[in-house]
């Protein structure tokens, strides 16, 4: 099991660090980009990527248990980013970025008006965000001696960065934008 995990974890962290560095269009999106964009969000994901797989390769339980969190954190990072500007509305910056970087990829999903879709580079993200998260989770609980002693602290930083992120690509500027047009 422990295996499984870190391979789902590493598979994740190439995938990510290869589709945000790299150009793959159209598949993926970041042509349009800076370079420095690239690098930005390739480190700051790097970080929460790496460390579970990190945690799990040590087998420390308290780092296990965070590594564990730090997944289903960016799996809920994920879905505020897609899923809901994208049943919701999104708000005018996040349709901007998407217009701009996104919109040109191939995406699998309908059209939902204007609101962003999915591509398939972060369905495919998706889809190994939850399989490390689930993967890493099961690990965790196999793992002898180990337990959520701070089960807290994951919905307390899960609710924080859904919410922030629900914030930024839906709400955010709504009502400027509302308000401009009449």
């Amino acid at each position: 099991m422990l295996t499984l995990a870190i391979t789902l974890q590493a598979v994740l962290l190439v995938y990510h660090q290869a589709t945000t560095l790299f150009d793959f269009f159209p598949f993926n999106g970041v042509r349009a980009n800076t370079p420095r964009e690239r690098r930005i969000e390739a480190a700051v994901n790097f970080v929460f990527m790496a460390f579970p797989l990190f945690a799990f390769v040590l087998r420390k339980p308290s780092l296990m248990e965070a590594g564990v969190i730090c997944n289903f954190i960016v799996l809920g990072a994920e879905f505020a980013t897609w899923w809901i500007p994208y049943f919701f509305g999104p708000s005018p910056k996040w349709l901007e970025i998407y217009s701009r970087v996104q919109g040109p990829t191939i995406t699998v999903l309908p059209r939902r008006g204007t609101s962003p879709v999915p591509n398939l580079e972060h369905l495919i993200l998706m889809v190994l965000t939850l399989l490390a998260a689930v993967g890493t989770l099961a690990a965790f609980r196999a793992t002898p001696g180990a337990s959520f002693h701070h089960v807290w602290r994951s919905w307390a930083g899960g609710a924080a960065v859904f919410g922030a992120g629900v914030y930024q690509c839906c709400l955010m500027g709504r009502g400027k934008a509302k308000a401009q047009l009449t």
